[in-house]
């Protein structure tokens, strides 16, 4: 077989591959930049479209982390940052905000003065208290999740469009602008970098 024919033959199963994957229910926004979402939490929410940045139109938030110095502002209804803004900008409009990292209970035999102990704990339970949860097993996952579809605009969702090697030489040879909101299959991105075109995460900016 041609390596022409192998090249076709790839191509072919990764449109296939692409036609068949689940199509996204709702939107939610991370805390941080897209590669720096956990593998996991592909797994558990698979028909999700994950935001980064400022949006309002996301159902929920999962927040990676959170310092002692945000979950203050948190508790105060402050902000001292980006993301502590946006956790009050989603909290003010009653959408549900899971939390995977933070500071862990605070035990007794920790060597820390009563009073700072009682205060970070104090923090914890306002946060709690105005909607974030904080990771501590699985069922957190389906709960967030189930709070996330009571706020869910599946119309204001677009329709997830994805661009094959093939197509991306087509766009090239003809000079066709980039699509609004397209991802690259992985042989496209792998033919994007040997071309030197700039990519931004998934998407074709060139």
């Amino acid at each position: 077989m041609k390596v022409s024919e192998i090249e076709e033959l790839v191509q072919q199963i990764t449109d296939r591959i692409c036609q068949q994957l689940p199509k996204p229910t709702l939107a939610l926004a991370f805390s941080q930049e897209k590669k720096e979402i956990p593998a996991e939490l592909y797994t558990q929410f698979p028909t999700v479209q994950w935001r980064t940045g400022e949006d309002q139109e996301s159902a929920g938030m999962i927040v990676k982390q959170l310092t002692i110095s945000q979950m203050s502002s948190i508790a105060l209804l402050q902000e001292n940052d980006l993301l502590t803004r946006r956790i009050l900008s989603f909290l003010l409009q009653g959408k549900p905000i899971l939390v995977l990292e933070t500071l862990p209970a605070i035990p007794k035999e920790t060597p820390l003065k009563y009073q700072v102990k009682k205060t970070i704990q104090e923090y914890r339970d306002k946060c709690q208290q105005f909607g974030l949860t904080f990771y501590r097993s699985p069922q957190d996952y389906a709960d967030f999740w189930k709070s996330c579809q009571k706020k869910s605009v599946p119309k204001a969702l677009p329709k997830r469009t994805f661009i094959t090697e093939k197509q991306l030489k087509k766009m090239l040879e003809y000079r066709i602008p980039p699509i609004k909101n397209a991802q690259l299959t992985p042989l496209a991105q792998d033919y994007a970098r040997t071309q030197k075109l700039l990519i931004k995460g998934e998407k074709a900016c060139f």
